[in-house]
C-alpha cells in the first residue's frame, strides 16, 4: 500500500512539475547557454551534484523544472517548507536544511544518500541569498558531498532576472570531476576549484548576454535588495515595539 501511495505521489508530482515548468517557461522565457561539454547535462543519466548561485528564491524550482528529466533534489532552507510553499518544495523532492539548528547535518546525510543511490542533488554553495554580481565565498559542503559521493559537479550560473517576460539567462558548465582526497586540505582545494569554475561561468554568461538583459538583471537585484532591507527594518521595528 505504501509503495502504491508513493507511486501515485510521484505521478502527481511529475505532472505538477510538467505544468509548472510550462508556466515558468511562458512567464520568464529562460534563455539557456552552455559551455563546451555541457550541451547534454540537462538530459544525461547518472548521479551528479549541481551547484548554482542563489540570486532569488525561485532558483531551486527553476533548475528542477529546466532539468526535469534528471529529477533533481535541491537542498533548500527549512523555512521554505511552510504553508503553500511546502507542497511545492516537497513535490520537487527538495531536502530541508535547518539553518537555525547550527551543526545539524541531517540534510548532508540525506543528500549523500540520494547521490549514492544514483540520483541528482543541487546545492547553493554560497549558503544564502545573494542578489548581487559578486559571488560570496563558497561553503565547503558542496565539495565534501561531491568527494564523498564520487559524483561529477555541474555548475550553473543564473543572471537572476526574474522579471516576467524579460528572458531569464542561465549558463550550464561542463561536468567537473574532483580528484582531491576528502580530508580538510582536499575539501578546501576542491571548494576553491568550484568557486573559480563558477566565476568563469559567470564571466562567460555576461560576455554572451546582451547589455540590455544584464542591465535589467542588475535593476532586478537592486529592487530585491531594497525590498529585503525594508522588510528587515520593519521586522526589527516590530520586535522593538513588542519588547517595549
Amino acid at each position: 500500500m505504501r509503495k502504491l501511495l508513493q507511486r501515485l505521489w510521484d505521478i502527481a508530482a511529475d505532472f505538477a512539475n510538467f505544468m509548472g515548468g510550462l508556466g515558468m517557461r511562458l512567464v520568464w522565457l529562460p534563455k539557456l547557454h552552455f559551455s563546451p561539454g555541457a550541451e547534454h547535462v540537462r538530459t544525461d543519466t547518472g548521479p551528479a551534484l549541481f551547484v548554482l548561485n542563489h540570486s532569488w528564491w525561485m532558483d531551486a524550482p527553476m533548475l528542477c523544472l529546466l532539468c526535469r528529466c534528471r529529477r533533481i533534489s535541491v537542498v533548500a532552507a527549512g523555512e521554505m517548507f511552510t504553508g503553500v510553499r511546502s507542497l511545492a518544495m516537497r513535490s520537487l523532492r527538495c531536502i530541508p536544511v535547518d539553518r537555525a539548528a547550527g551543526a545539524d547535518l541531517s540534510f548532508f546525510h540525506e543528500a549523500l544518500r540520494r547521490l549514492r543511490a544514483g540520483r541528482c542533488v543541487a546545492i547553493f554553495p554560497e549558503g544564502a541569498l545573494n542578489p548581487t554580481e559578486t559571488l560570496l565565498p563558497f561553503k565547503q559542503g558542496a565539495a565534501l558531498l561531491a568527494l564523498q559521493a564520487g559524483v561529477p559537479v555541474i555548475p550553473v550560473y543564473s543572471a537572476g532576472n526574474y522579471q516576467p517576460f524579460q528572458r531569464l539567462q542561465l549558463r550550464f558548465g561542463a561536468p567537473i570531476v574532483l580528484t582531491q582526497r576528502p580530508n580538510a586540505a582536499g575539501v578546501q582545494e576542491a571548494t576553491q576549484c568550484l568557486q573559480e569554475a563558477m566565476e568563469r561561468l559567470q564571466e562567460e554568461l555576461y560576455q554572451e548576454m546582451k547589455p540590455k538583459y544584464r542591465k535589467r538583471a542588475a535593476e532586478f537585484h537592486r529592487r530585491f535588495r531594497e525590498t529585503t532591507l525594508r522588510r528587515q527594518r520593519e521586522q526589527q521595528k516590530g520586535e522593538r515595539n513588542h519588547d517595549a
